[in-house]
């Protein structure tokens, strides 16, 4: 009789192999990038990738897929976080692009464990600050996109407003819930 292999235990596995491969597969193209941007991007890329797997593990353990869309939704944002960093030899609105695909990709992730489990208190917070802080996010992204449209600012000048968005964005996130890694 074979065991059957719960979503939750797969999905755990599953993500953190995929980043691992991510990360991994991610360097080799290193060697394809030739502006300062692009080095300096696709650094941030690899600790923004890292940035969001530490909070990312800990949640899915909190709160496991109940059903395959949800593993879907996983694997979609694993190839999001892989587009994130291959994006980094193309042009930097690419590169913002990904990056709020994977912001997209992660509010649907967090509503749909805020419907499924319906945390409180802390948790609550935790989900409702980062749905709050991806949508800001997305709509910061879209703004810098559009002033990199209407402008002839260079790509380095783009690249350092949008980090600069992002850690900032960061920062606030982890201060409204006054943790950075979720409690056990």
């Amino acid at each position: 009789m074979m065991k059957k292999i719960e979503i939750k235990n797969f999905s755990i596995k599953f993500i953190d192999i995929m980043i691992g491969i991510v990360l991994g597969l991610g360097f080799q193209w290193w060697e394809n990038l030739h502006e300062p941007w692009q080095y300096i991007a696709f650094i941030f890329a690899y600790l923004d990738v890292t940035d969001y797997w530490i909070d990312y593990g800990p949640t899915l353990k909190k709160w496991p897929p109940k059903k395959e869309v949800d593993v879907f939704l996983d694997l979609a944002i694993c190839f999001a976080l892989f587009l994130y960093i291959y994006s980094t030899q193309n042009l930097v609105i690419y590169f913002i692009m990904a990056f709020g695909l994977i912001k997209i990709l992660d509010f649907l992730w967090l509503y749909s464990s805020k419907i499924e489990y319906h945390p409180t208190k802390f948790y609550r917070k935790y989900i409702d600050t980062w749905m709050l802080t991806n949508v800001v996010e997305v709509a910061l992204s879209a703004f810098i996109l559009l002033i990199a449209a209407i402008t002839n600012l260079s790509s380095f000048t783009i690249l350092m407003t949008f980090v600069a968005m992002r850690v900032a964005t960061r920062v606030i996130a982890s201060y409204t819930y006054k943790k950075v890694y979720l409690p056990n």
